[in-house]
């Protein structure tokens, strides 16, 4: 059984799920009221674009949050019915078993993401009139990127525990820490450094702290591909605005590392897909069932 047959039928099982269906709705009403808010509050002079990366915080929020209910019953939902015994009863390696739930959660976040984009889109040009299809395609791409890094982890962790429970309390740690939580504790790591919480400057450490997690790697490259400041922090203790100043600015020089760059932010989304996975599988691969 080959690894594509393994994840379109994990595409069939996990697109029956309520869940992914009321996860796909929700994010796409999300999407249309996000890139709808500069309209309705008569934002005068906002431009397509702008408006367009009102949709980083409901992406920001929901497709990690998708990606993980998706992807932490992966494995260890079928492990605990049977049905992963009986099959890897038949020719197949526990390690196609592992990339085929990849592909197939994969293909179902990314389903969703496109969907609630596509309408977006739509409002988008009816609300604000035409914008760059490229760009928006590639905003496209990197929100997908985000949905597979969670869904990485998510799948990774389902493979590494042996109960739902604690697949759960994992990933929804995880959510916390990574979504929620990550620039407080960057800026706690900057006030033991430093002894003061971080300013309009910070060095290039604090920015690097930062960006090692997903969604801020995220927001790096919305930024990169719509041209515009989208930060969408929740609980940053920066100055207002200091995250979407230019990064020279933020530096206080006009020599930007190159570890600050789009392309490392790429970097970031692709170790969080790959590490966990495979993480996960050396502890799936000697797990008994």
């Amino acid at each position: 059984m080959s690894v594509a047959t393994l994840a379109r039928k994990d595409v069939r099982d996990a697109s029956r799920s309520r869940t992914v269906w009321a996860l796909t709705a929700v994010f796409t009403a999300f999407a249309l009221l996000g890139v709808s808010l500069l309209a309705v509050v008569g934002a005068g002079g906002a431009t397509a674009l702008q408006a367009v990366g009102a949709l980083t915080l409901p992406s920001v929020l929901l497709v990690p949050l998708a990606a993980i209910v998706v992807g932490y019953v992966a494995v260890v939902g079928e492990s605990r019915d049977g049905s992963l015994k009986l099959l890897l009863g038949f020719p197949v390696s526990r390690a196609a078993v592992l990339a085929g739930k990849l592909l197939g959660r994969t293909a179902v976040v990314a389903g969703s993401i496109a969907v609630a984009f596509a309408v977006a889109g739509v409002l988008g040009v009816a609300l604000y009139g035409g914008f760059s299809a490229v760009r928006y395609a590639a905003f496209t791409l990197a929100t997908v990127g985000l949905g597979v890094a969670f869904v990485g982890f998510a799948v990774g962790v389902s493979a590494a525990v042996d109960t739902r429970g604690k697949a759960l309390a994992a990933a929804a740690g995880a959510y916390f820490l990574l979504v929620l939580f990550w620039q407080p504790l960057v800026a706690g790591i900057y006030y033991v450094a430093a002894g003061d919480l971080p300013g309009a400057t910070v060095p290039s450490w604090y920015l690097f702290l930062e960006r090692l997690s997903p969604t801020m790697a995220y927001q790096v490259l919305v930024e990169a591909t719509l041209g515009v400041g989208a930060s969408a922090s929740i609980f940053s203790l920066r100055p207002p605005g200091a995250a979407t100043a230019p990064l020279a600015e933020q530096l206080g020089t006009d020599a930007v590392p190159a570890f600050l760059s789009p392309p490392v932010a790429v970097v970031v989304l692709g170790l969080w897909t790959v590490v966990p996975t495979l993480l996960g599988y050396l502890r799936f691969r000697r797990r008994d069932l």
